[in-house]
């Protein structure tokens, strides 16, 4: 395929950054949104083949001469954090504001996530694959699997040409730890044992998954994740340095704490480990399917799990 003009939201933050620079390095042409223009790499600006569009994407303006000027536009920006009005804000109005923004015979790679699967109705052992069933309306499930579930409606709900990516926890240089391993205490870890996969997928396999996407025509949802998944165990153990302790504990022993809590105090209300749905669906014993992300991406993971922590941890020494 020859070359593309991309744009990609979300541009200046972890996986943006990456993103623009795998398109870059594969001869496209990348329109690289960012509310923040203090991000701007240095390098950017030295590149012609980049052109920088500082933009509100839940305010909207200016967004649509550039998208139809896109071959392909590369949806990434969302709120990772925060209370209901902000991923209202920065992931559902974003999105719609955006969708507006594009014309009729545009193409969109979305960026969605594995949050997104009821694990309310799935089991110890289940496999988790596309086919697995999604979040309802009234799910208890966090704010950010809320999000990210209705952002995926208003992207299908679309008649927009469209492939959604549902990534794994995204590990790499700069960002290691996940919540699917259990809490952080001081200089150790209260790790949730719960036999089980870590749903990671690398950055270099999210990056590489986007532009695949972006360079071949609009397809189903496709899960993003690696094949060595560790447990949290195996997790611990290829950090470098070591906790200095790590405290197993059965997260199903949580649940009926989470339970008590939920009926005196409301479940909204809650942190996140004493929040029933949200344990489960963290730590629910589980596997993952990448079939189709091999298949339909022609992706396989790199290097083994340890060999990619260890090379992101000695990447973050640099």
């Amino acid at each position: 395929m020859g070359a593309l003009t991309l744009l990609i939201t979300g541009a200046t933050g972890y996986v943006g950054r990456a993103t623009v620079a795998e398109a870059r390095a594969r001869g496209h042409r990348v329109v690289a949104v960012t509310r923040n223009a203090a991000a701007i790499p240095a390098d950017w600006q030295a590149d012609n083949g980049i052109e920088v569009l500082e933009c509100d994407l839940s305010e909207g303006p200016g967004l649509a001469p550039a998208c139809a000027a896109a071959d392909v536009v590369l949806h990434l920006a969302a709120s990772m954090s925060g209370d209901a009005a902000a991923h209202a804000r920065d992931t559902l109005a974003a999105t719609e504001r955006l969708l507006a923004a594009m014309p009729a015979d545009g193409r969109l790679v979305l960026l969605g996530s594995i949050a997104v699967y009821d694990m309310g109705r799935a089991t110890a052992g289940d496999m988790i694959t596309e086919a697995t069933p999604l979040l309802e309306d009234d799910s208890p499930a966090d704010t950010y699997a809320r999000s990210k579930r209705a952002q995926e409606r208003l992207v299908q709900a679309s008649n927009i040409a469209q492939t959604i990516l549902r990534a794994g926890a995204i590990f790499g240089p700069g960002r290691l730890w996940n919540a699917h391993v259990g809490l952080r205490v001081g200089g150790g870890v209260l790790r949730m044992a719960s036999g089980g996969q870590i749903p990671l997928v690398h950055i270099a396999t999210c990056t590489k998954a986007l532009v695949n996407a972006a360079e071949q025509p609009a397809q189903a949802p496709i899960n993003l994740i690696d094949e060595d998944l560790p447990d949290r165990k195996r997790f611990l153990a290829a950090l470098v340095p070591a906790p200095r302790f790590v405290l197993p504990l059965n997260w199903r022993w949580v649940l009926p704490l989470g339970w008590l809590a939920a009926r005196m105090r409301g479940e909204d209300r809650l942190p996140g480990l004493l929040r029933p749905a949200v344990l489960r669906a963290r730590f629910l014993p589980v596997s993952y399917d990448n079939s189709r992300m091999r298949a339909a991406l022609g992706l396989r993971q790199p290097q083994g799990f340890e060999a990619l922590m260890h090379a992101a941890q000695d990447g973050d020494k640099a």
